[in-house]
């Protein structure tokens, strides 16, 4: 036997052990466990692909069109597109425009390009400001051109903003109801060519929406109104005329209550120095008995020195003006008027109360920001941190004043 076999089979057998038992180190190979890096339990796949077929689901009542496809890019917010009509058709909304923009466009020409750039971002926008079309026409789903407010549905709103509101006008005389491939207006083929989008994309971006069975819709003196908006001219301007009182109630709640609410700090403390009670509380301006009054579609009237009015319309109602804006909307929650105010409540509560939304549709502030791009990129803050801010700053004052 050679010397190297003899060495391979007998010495190191016996010696390795002993060298590397002295060393500290192990004789034998360690076991490799298997990483799991990377590796997505069945559990969640489950989960993922349940939220996927969910959403894919409610995006088809929303439009048939979606059958047959699959969006790459869905994520866990997706789930929120579930919750109300309102954030499912935002998701629809961004979904289309993420096809839009992934779509092969090199046969359109140089205007054609052009124009589908401007008619997305207005599309995008459009999704942003979340005021749409309301169906009181047929129950189950169905595509509104334009309601009876004027709100405009996503197509109707891209022809109308491109220079063509006489062709969306004349579209919903003669096609109201109709989805996009059974309108047959003149003008709207020739509109189509030039936009830059093509007949199927257009025919996907059209909803249907949803029935509205109830509604409410609220009205406040115009000062109050524009109080709420954010501009507080109006009601200085009355108070120098001597047309409002510093301690007037509207609604069962002072000047000082709403400007609280609103967020409104050199207005709160203007009111304080012509005398206002800082320690005065809200009454409610409604009970439940009033409320009832205005069955499905219920109109209430928030009014100077005198309990909130509640009467029945027999049609649909948007929800008004002041629900019209992010600012608006969050501070009209925060007054919870639709449940006929707030009771026993100060200025620190209004400037500190979390705002209520009422019980048929959901308010601008409720989604704002979940969707990007969101708002206007040329302002430093949002309205909605800007009010939100505001009504820190009046709840601070409002402490070292010594209230509670």
């Amino acid at each position: 036997m050679s010397f190297m076999k003899q060495l391979s089979e007998f010495v190191i057998p016996f010696l390795l052990p002993t060298m590397l038992a002295v060393s500290g180190l192990p004789a034998t190979t360690p076991k490799v466990e298997r990483s799991t890096v990377g590796v997505v339990p069945a559990a969640v796949k489950e989960e993922a692909t349940e939220r996927q077929h969910n959403l894919h689901k409610r995006l088809l009542e929303v439009n048939p069109n979606w059958a047959g496809k699959v969006h790459e890019e869905f994520d866990r917010n997706g789930v929120e597109a579930l919750n109300n009509e309102v954030t499912l058709l935002q998701k629809h909304f961004e979904l289309v425009i993420a096809r839009l923009n992934a779509a092969d466009i090199s046969d359109l020409s140089r205007s054609q390009l052009d124009q589908r750039s401007a008619n997305i971002q207005r599309l995008r926008d459009y999704m942003v400001e979340g005021d749409f079309p309301q169906n009181i026409f047929v129950p189950g789903r169905r595509p509104v051109f334009i309601d009876p407010w004027g709100t405009h549905c996503a197509v109707g709103h891209l022809i109308a903003t491109s220079g063509h509101a006489d062709l969306a006008q004349r579209i919903n005389r003669e096609h109201r109801l109709d989805v996009l491939k059974n309108i047959q207006t003149e003008g709207l083929g020739e509109w189509q060519l030039a936009s830059g989008l093509r007949l199927d994309e257009l025919v996907l971006i059209q909803p249907h929406y949803q029935f509205r069975m109830r509604s409410q819709t609220i009205e406040y003196p115009a000062e109050i109104e524009a109080l709420v908006l954010g501009d507080s001219s109006a009601v200085l301007e009355a108070l120098k005329a001597g047309e409002l009182k510093v301690g007037a109630r509207c609604g069962g709640k002072t000047l000082l209550h709403f400007a609280a609410a609103s967020g409104d700090l050199a207005l709160v403390k203007r009111l304080v120095d012509m005398g206002a009670d800082l320690n005065g509380v809200s009454t409610l301006g409604c009970d439940e008995d009033e409320i009832a009054k205005g069955g499905k579609h219920s109109r209430f009237e928030v009014r100077w020195d005198g309990s909130t009015r509640v009467t029945s319309a027999n049609h649909y109602l948007s929800k008004g003006r002041v629900y019209k804006s992010v600012r608006g909307s969050f501070v009209a929650d925060v007054l919870q008027d639709f449940y006929g105010g707030m009771d026993g409540k100060n200025a620190l509560e209004y400037a500190t109360s979390d705002p209520r939304p009422s019980k048929h549709g959901v308010s601008m502030h409720a989604y704002y920001g979940k969707r990007l791009p969101f708002g206007n990129p040329d302002k430093e803050i949002s309205p909605l941190d800007e009010v939100k801010n505001g009504r820190a700053e009046v709840a601070k004052w409002l402490r070292e004043q010594g209230l509670k």
